[in-house]
């Protein structure tokens, strides 16, 4: 049987590996760090996208969000070598240990949970309008007080369990109010270098997945919280002390000490700021010429590209309306939106489904993704910041090192025929095309731009 949450768990028994020749392993650093999160978790569990409220927090994934912070911070001082910095990151952080070469970690991590916190659902199914039945059909209503609906799209359930399960069902949650003491112990040695990944960890970082949209952020309740005016330079000054200065290896997301980074306004608390910043990614990347009433088309061409890939258009009767979507988009096939990350769904709400190639209907669905990576991350990180007097604000910032351009073996449109090759970096030209870039072929710059 399995312990509850208000056992504490064993004490850690630091496990050192020399990881440098002559480096000092025999005096060692304890510390002891309060968190809350600010922020409702995602995941966390086993399941992908599922809490575990026997584990609500894992030592195994704070540890492998220090890995990527240890190489977002320090990994410029192996002069862009990739296995130099692997060999780095293994002996500090450990790696999977084979006989007779054994690889613990010199960081030992032990989680306690404070408050486990509660289950929420950013979405409930409930009951609509009637169909042809008279029954009323099921559909799905967000709650935008939970996590805004934009950022936790992954929890939505399909068309199909809505329509299966039906009103009521229950929809996958995040869990919020969760507190956490992390005991770290490491070499004295390494200091330097662990604690470069809690301070950008803490401050740009979080707990659980889909931490670049903001899920799962901390606040470190031991430490004092900047004023709001200073946020800037706190994190500028953090970034001075903890980012090495060098060549990083290619394809390694990292940080930089004069990043491409924006602070927001002061909100009331952590919740507002987190609504604005989500509401200004979804406004850019859904950004039509209309009014909510009657919005007309996208102004980004991803539509037309797939249109024009597949050989399918809406041209026919809908509603008593002909209605003709031939592509129009003079930026031609480009999907410039695959650098916010991959996978993209192509899903149009007309198509065919008992003929999926016919051409008078809207295209099927389809699948932005890299020929040879089914994923790629977002460089883009939104997520708030607490400050003093109980406010916060939100921070954007561009990780560098890993952009689109560079996926190896490029982009696909899956699922159109022959799985065609297409591209998402912008010539000026098409640029301007596209109204929210104002003539910017850098989109993530673009948006930046925009807070």
């Amino acid at each position: 049987m399995r312990k509850s949450l208000t056992d504490k768990p064993p004490p850690v028994e630091p496990r050192l590996n020399q990881r440098r020749a002559g480096s000092d392993t025999t005096h060692l650093v304890t510390q002891v760090r309060r968190y809350e999160l600010i922020t409702p978790l995602f995941g966390g569990g086993v399941e992908p996208g599922t809490a575990d409220f026997i584990t609500v927090i894992r030592g195994s994934g704070i540890r492998g969000h220090m890995r990527f912070w240890w190489r977002a911070c320090c990994g410029g001082q192996f002069k862009g070598d990739l296995r130099a910095m692997k060999r780095a990151e293994d002996r500090l952080w450990g790696a999977a240990s084979i006989a007779g070469n054994p690889s613990p970690s010199q960081v030992q991590i032990q989680v306690e949970i404070n408050e486990s916190g509660n289950l929420v659902h950013p979405y409930v199914v409930v009951a609509g309008k009637p169909g042809k039945d008279g029954k009323p059909r099921p559909r799905l209503q967000a709650k935008e007080t939970v996590a805004p609906a934009y950022a936790a799209f992954p929890l939505q359930p399909s068309e199909a369990e809505i329509r299966t399960r039906g009103n009521g069902m229950e929809t996958k949650g995040v869990v919020e109010k969760v507190r956490f003491t992390l005991t770290i112990i490491f070499p004295q040695s390494e200091r330097g270098e662990v604690e470069a990944a809690l301070w950008a960890w803490e401050t740009l970082g979080g707990i659980g997945a889909r931490t670049r949209r903001g899920f799962g952020a901390l606040r470190n309740l031991d430490a004092s919280l900047p004023p709001a005016n200073t946020v800037h330079q706190f994190v500028q000054n953090g970034l001075q002390q903890y980012v090495t200065e060098g060549a990083w290896p290619v394809g390694v997301p990292h940080l930089v000490r004069s990043p491409r980074m924006k602070i927001t306004a002061v909100h009331p608390n952590a919740r507002l700021v987190w609504e604005h910043l989500i509401k200004r990614l979804k406004d850019f990347r859904q950004k039509r010429p209309g009014p909510p009433n009657d919005p007309g088309r996208t102004v980004w061409p991803e539509p037309d590209a797939v249109r024009r890939l597949t050989g399918q258009h809406l041209d026919k009767g809908v509603n008593g309306e002909t209605v003709r979507h031939q592509p129009v988009h003079s930026a031609g096939n480009k999907f410039p939106r695959a650098v916010f990350g991959l996978p993209i769904i192509f899903h149009f709400k007309d198509m065919n489904r008992s003929n999926l190639i016919d051409p008078t209907a809207d295209p099927r669905d389809t699948t932005l993704r890299g020929k040879d990576h089914d994923r790629f991350s977002s460089p883009l990180i939104l997520r708030p910041l607490a400050c003093a007097n109980g406010q916060a604000v939100g921070v954007g910032l561009i990780l560098e090192g890993t952009g689109i351009e560079n996926l190896p073996g490029g982009l696909i449109l899956k699922g159109a025929p022959g799985d065609p090759t297409v591209h998402a970096v912008l010539e000026p030209h098409e640029a301007t095309a596209i109204a929210p870039l104002g003539g910017n072929s850098d989109v993530l710059e673009a948006f930046m731009k925009t807070l």
